[in-house]
């Protein structure tokens, strides 16, 4: 048997149990109502189409519109971003400091979101003249939040304020250690509150305000980008240009970090000017980390963010510790705040050349460097070395699925190592959510410490920060004491603090190991008293589609529906009836046991049954080992089935561009086409 088909010694032909509640649905709309539409809003039909699919709007025109047109006064609107005390506590504490010339530290989250939300601050406050440095976390060691290490060394830099960003709801212990020490903090943040409000200056999150607001979609940055332009307002200051489109690129980088919903009006427009200021930004730092991440001459895709300069934004963070000599999320924001100059335009122009060459993780670090070119450098190579440590994780993985999980009756996918990368897991906890299609949990011990640090993710069905939570009060109720918590120490005392936090697809966790037993138990058996229904998960198929509709300008039309994202999805498309062929599987170097993607061929069947010359280049992420069943025991003329979106690719001359299909999923051709398809409505 081929490697590629075993996976810690289990048979791959039995995972086909493991996705046993993926179906297609073929999303059910008469064609009349696909024809008013576009007659209505003079769209076309593909358009029209999935606008009812997606059910925008409801049909009405003027929802539609402002669907496809948000307001630009959205991008200055603050009225919701808080509980208005909260927001003019806030404003007033700044003014102070503004006046005063206090020093302040913005504390960012070591994510994604969170570094964007940190450079967003950072340049604003110092746009106006104040004096603010910034820190992080190191994720590998102190976890998530405001840490007593930030605390204690802000008290000695003599910083009078620190403001939080993508973080601090939860953190009341640390908020009582900071004004402790005489250090006054606003906290910013867009993560569900704990039943209890720090005792900060000020809370800034969208959840204070009780009715549904647009505010609720925001992500972290989006909270610092809205507080940034209150800041401006209250103080009566201009928003500068270079400034507003700063914030459009961090908040761009945010929002689709952390998978924000885009039908939301303020994050499908930010997104929009975002991805157009990116290309046309003059910023060395952000030139340079586009010269490490895209080689195209065109915008890079907002979805197309999220496999490029994302991941490297958020490297550094995961794996990140100054004290192995490793870069953090620090340098990330030192190379997001260089701006523009012949001197740094100079140093970033080698870029590419020295990424080229960056094929070890040994890679050189030059330390104490903020020139462009050596910041992105550093990046890069954190982000290689997070890809090992990644691969290597997952290696482990597999081999103690089989002791640790019952695949077939597991609700949640829960395993256990050790000595992990706790900057990590999260991926390697994605990938299992979506091999596996239902929640998925991995923790891992620490030699010499008591605890287990946590990571979930769920599908889209079950909220499992709710569970969590639950858990959270039936220990509190049952043995009188946080199931998620960590005792740390700040100066001479040892505080207990809250270690658990997230939204209802992605949270994490730490929790003693004695503790573990328990939790598990728990876990599954709330997990089993879910609604089968619950596990349901399906792709949702905008249209069936044949060869000759595939072509530059279909995509091109499909286009002026971007940005695409959470909740509004790039459509997907049902090809009936191809030939697959020369199947290569392909992941990044460090994977060694299990190359999990696939690139292929498409080719089509003419009306005799024989192969045209119309083909397509695919590629499936994740894809090989559903390829490698597909494929199994199949002539060259078997026809197989095929879901995927639309996406373009530089043709080989390197002058044209060429179509290219990003297939989700693969399954051989039933005797009646569409025989898979599940017909449901919009």
């Amino acid at each position: 048997m081929d490697k590629h088909a075993m996976i810690g010694g289990m048979d791959k032909n039995n995972q086909t149990i493991y996705r046993q509640k993926e179906r297609w649905q073929l999303i059910s709309i008469k064609r009349e109502q696909v024809k008013e539409l576009a007659e209505k809003c003079q769209i076309s039909l593909t358009l029209a189409r999935i606008l009812l699919a997606r059910n925008i709007g409801n049909g009405d025109i003027d929802q539609i519109y402002s669907f496809l047109n948000p307001e630009e006064d959205i991008l200055r609107d603050y009225q919701y971003l808080s509980d208005p005390d909260q927001l003019s506590l806030a404003l007033n504490r700044i003014q102070s400091a503004y006046n005063s010339r206090e020093k302040v530290l913005i504390n960012g989250d070591p994510d994604a979101d969170g570094i964007s939300g940190t450079s967003i601050l950072v340049a604003g406050l110092r746009h106006l003249g104040m004096n603010v440095e910034f820190d992080f976390p190191v994720r590998s060691r102190e976890g998530h939040g405001l840490q007593p290490r930030v605390v204690q060394e802000s008290s000695q830099n003599n910083v009078k304020l620190i403001i939080t960003t993508d973080c601090g709801s939860k953190d009341l212990e640390m908020i009582s250690f900071a004004q402790s020490k005489g250090i006054d903090v606003i906290v910013t943040d867009h993560h569900i509150l704990g039943k209890e409000l720090p005792h900060s200056v000020a809370v800034i999150n969208p959840h204070l305000v009780k009715k549904k607001t647009n505010c609720k979609h925001l992500s972290g940055v989006g909270v610092a980008h809205k507080f940034i332009v209150a800041i401006f307002n209250h103080l009566q200051e201009p928003l500068p240009e270079w400034l507003e489109e700063f914030m459009y690129i961090m908040t761009t980088f945010g929002t689709l970090s952390d998978r924000m919903n885009m039908r939301d009006g303020f994050n499908r427009l930010v997104v929009e000017k975002g991805v157009k200021a990116l290309h046309h930004t003059k910023r060395e730092g952000l030139k340079a980390l586009k010269k490490v991440c895209w080689s195209q001459k065109y915008p890079i895709p907002a979805r197309e963010l999220t496999r490029s300069i994302i991941p490297r934004l958020n490297a550094p963070g995961r794996i990140g510790d100054p004290i192995n000599n490793i870069p953090d999320s620090n340098i990330v924001v030192d190379l997001l705040l260089i701006g523009i100059g012949k001197k740094n335009a100079k140093k970033a122009a080698s870029i590419a050349s020295v990424f080229e060459e960056a094929s070890s993780i040994q890679e050189k670090m030059k330390q104490g460097m903020k020139e462009a070119i050596v910041v992105a450098e550093d990046v890069d190579t954190v982000n290689e070395q997070r890809k090992f440590i990644t691969s290597k994780i997952e290696e482990e993985i597999e081999s103690l699925l089989e002791d640790q999980v019952d695949i077939k009756n597991d609700k949640v996918i829960i395993v256990q190592g050790k000595n992990w990368n706790p900057g990590v897991i999260g991926i390697d906890t994605d990938r299992l959510k979506e091999r596996f299609l239902r929640p998925s949990i991995i923790l891992s011990a620490y030699d010499n410490s008591p605890y287990l640090r946590g990571s979930v993710r769920s599908i889209p069905r079950i909220d499992m920060y709710r569970i969590l939570d639950k858990a959270e009060d039936q220990y509190k109720n049952e043995f009188g004491e946080s199931l998620f918590c960590i005792e740390v120490k700040s100066g001479d005392q040892t505080r207990k603090v809250n270690a658990f936090g997230g939204h209802a697809q992605a949270c994490g966790f730490t929790l003693n190991k004695d503790k573990f037993e328990w939790f598990k138990r728990t876990i599954h058996q709330e997990m089993a008293q879910l609604d089968e229904t619950q596990f349901e998960y399906a792709y949702d198929i905008i249209d069936k589609i044949s060869f000759s509709q595939l072509n530059a300008d279909y995509l091109d039309e499909l286009e002026t529906l971007s940005p695409f994202g959470q909740e509004f999805e790039f459509p997907i498309y049902y090809l009936p009836r191809c030939s697959v062929s020369q199947g290569k599987p392909f992941g990044n170097k460090y994977q060694e046991l299990v190359k999990p993607h696939v690139r292929f061929l498409v080719k089509e069947f003419d009306a005799k049954g024989k192969l045209s010359l119309n083909q397509f280049k695919a590629v499936g992420f994740g894809l090989w080992e559903k390829y490698c069943l597909a494929k199994a025991n199949n002539d060259p003329q078997t026809a197989f089935d095929l879901i995927f979106t639309l996406g373009k690719s530089m043709s080989r001359n390197k002058k044209s561009f060429e179509l290219s299909l990003t297939v989700l999923d693969i399954r051989k051709s039933g005797k009646n086409v569409d025989s898979f398809l599940n017909p449901v409505d919009p």
